[in-house]
């Protein structure tokens, strides 16, 4: 096992073997050791390769959150894993893994090969307890794995097992099923009472020219309890589609907002692979937040990618720094991924950012858009932008504080006033040039300094009325055509 880092985890890895790669992902409260009966027989022709996921495994003692994070960041986070082989790979999802695993082909179909689903969840469970009834074994299959699982368990804890047992419940992965393309097995136990043969067969009708293999003599963990017969299965499956001719143009990926990458630094989510949109969140926040809009904008046909600031969200720790010097650092950071002449949209002062970017470097910002802009020609500017954020507080959606809260919270109090307060000489600044949008109902935005057009919602009127945002910014670009990056 060794140490892979892609910042803000790390993740446990092993490899063994050559040729084309496959790659394993272990379910709830399991391990790399999950797979331990089929990687020789496996290595014998490819290159295997398998991670303990956040929170399990050897991931439990040196992550931060020790906890597993939201499935579509442990998405993003596999996605980043899959970039590091040198072509697709033949994904391989047990149980809790064979969700990730679907969504992984369904986001990121240019990582991936095949795909081989082993026992997965992913439909809704029923309130129906005969077919998990009628699938409890004759025998108690998977005794022998007791020494494996429940070390496993122990070190994963009550409080991971919990949380990713309740998102396992409420998973819903039949979207996701839907858009898969790519070669797809399902192998299953028969005698599985957790995910019992019929949710399989669902999932066979709904995974396009996918098959369905029932194995005898085999629960829940199909690959461990009969692993001869499990490893004879997969090998042709993979063997077969290495034979056939791969797609001449893959299937575009899905909309997907995890932290797709870090660079000097700072960790950005994207949709898409152009990146020709990019969104600077406001003070505490982070990228998160934009998910709504930035889901509208890849509806439209934008490739979305939005950076959390240094201090902020998962980026380095940085001591609250000033719009301009912010400014620079995007600058320097678009460098390194090569982003030129694209939009730049700020919410909050987000703007401010935008606005010292677009003049310092014209190269990078082709179009600036300003939402929810900060500047204004009054005095004391400080005093009447709290009291202006306390009354904005009451007009937000709910769903809202489900990100402010977290952003909040890992900002912290000093944080967030020392960056408030080194960013005051900007609030009376000029204003930037461009589209500047403002929700009807934001009492932040200084009408009298600053000439704004306005959409429904208040202060992130992007994230309540991320539809109306998104129109705004798609006609523009239907004024100034010209392509991204």
């Amino acid at each position: 096992m060794t140490i892979l880092r892609l910042p803000p985890y790390t993740l446990w890895e092993s490899r063994s073997g050559a040729g084309t790669p496959v790659a394993l992902i272990h379910g709830l409260s399991g391990s790399t050791r999950w797979w331990s009966r089929n990687v020789e027989a496996l290595s014998g022709r490819h290159m295997v390769a398998a991670v303990d996921l956040i929170g399990f495994g050897r991931n439990r003692r040196l992550t931060t959150p020790l906890l597993m994070p939201a499935f579509q960041e442990v998405t993003a986070l596999l996605a980043r894993w899959l970039e590091t082989f040198s072509e697709p790979v033949h994904l391989m999802g047990h149980s809790m893994g064979g969700l990730l695993a679907i969504r992984l082909a369904a986001e990121r179909p240019d990582l991936v090969r095949s795909l081989v689903l082993v026992n997965a969840v992913g439909m809704p469970f029923a309130l129906r307890p005969g077919p998990h009834l009628r699938a409890l074994p004759k025998r108690p299959w998977g005794l022998n794995l007791a020494p494996v699982l429940i070390p496993d368990a122990f070190r994963a804890g009550p409080a991971s097992l919990a949380l990713a047992s309740a998102r396992v419940l409420r998973g819903d992965a039949r979207d996701w099923m839907r858009h898969i393309r790519v070669p797809a097995l399902l192998v299953w136990g028969e005698a599985d009472p957790l995910v019992p043969v019929p949710y399989a067969e669902e999932m066979q009708r709904l995974i396009e020219g996918s098959r369905l293999v029932v194995l005898q003599h085999a629960a829940h963990v199909a690959m461990w309890d009969n692993p001869a017969e499990f490893n004879r299965v997969v090998l042709d499956f993979i063997h077969e589609v290495e034979r056939s001719p791969r797609p001449a143009t893959p299937r575009a990926p899905l909309f997907a907002w995890g932290i797709a990458g870090w660079t000097d630094g700072i960790a950005h989510r994207q949709a898409g692979r152009r990146r020709d949109i990019v969104l600077v969140h406001g003070l505490g926040m982070s990228s998160a937040y934009f998910e709504p809009f930035a889901r509208e904008l890849f509806d439209r046909g934008w490739n979305p990618i939005a950076p959390d600031l240094p201090g902020f969200g998962e980026s380095v720790n940085a001591p609250g720094i000033d719009p301009r010097r912010q400014a620079e650092v995007l600058a320097q950071w678009a460098d390194a991924l090569a982003i030129r002449n694209v939009v730049w949209v700020g919410h909050s002062i987000g703007c401010n950012i935008v606005a010292h970017l677009a003049r310092m470097r014209p190269d990078l910002c082709r179009d600036a858009v300003h939402i929810g802009p900060l500047w204004t020609s009054r005095s004391y500017p400080l005093v009447r932008l709290f009291w202006m954020l306390a009354l904005d507080a009451l007009r937000e959606p709910l769903w809202l504080y489900r990100f402010v809260i977290p952003a909040y919270w890992r900002t912290g109090v000093w944080r967030w006033c020392v960056s408030l307060w080194r960013s005051r000489g900007d609030l009376n600044a000029e204003p930037g040039k461009g589209l500047i949008i403002a929700g009807s109902r934001d009492p932040l935005p200084d009408r009298e300094t600053v000439i704004m057009t306005h959409v429904d919602g208040a202060h992130a009127c992007h994230f309540s009325h991320p539809e109306a945002n998104a129109d705004r910014l798609t006609r523009l670009r239907a004024a100034e055509p010209s392509p991204g990056t």
